[in-house]
């Protein structure tokens, strides 16, 4: 017998995406660590941590310049991955109760 709540929660969707960013950052964070030469994981990596990874372009071409830019992949996607986590587990708005001061 179908109920009130038998639709499935929009946040579900929240929840798969941080899910699936989470491993895939993880995954691509600890490629790069193992092999460090990969063009293409290198650029999988930039690309999934935007707008974060933008902060590269700061870096100059010195030694140890890999490890400090793979510090900042690292940070980036955890940044993004934190806030698809806030998105997903945030409580939605109860009907009846009015929007934030600052919403309208």
């Amino acid at each position: 017998m179908p109920t009130a709540n038998s639709q499935p929660s929009p946040r579900n969707g929240w929840r798969t995406a941080a899910l699936a960013y989470t491993v895939a950052g993880v995954v691509c964070i600890l490629a790069m660590a193992v092999v460090p030469d990969s063009d293409v994981g290198m650029l999988v990596a930039i690309a999934g941590g935007l707008p974060w990874s933008l902060s590269l372009l700061t870096l100059g071409l010195s030694p140890g310049v890999a490890s400090t830019a793979l510090l900042m992949l690292a940070v980036s996607w955890a940044v993004n991955a934190a806030l698809l986590w806030w998105l997903a587990l945030r409580r939605p708005r109860r009907p009846g109760h009015p929007a934030p001061s600052h919403l309208t």
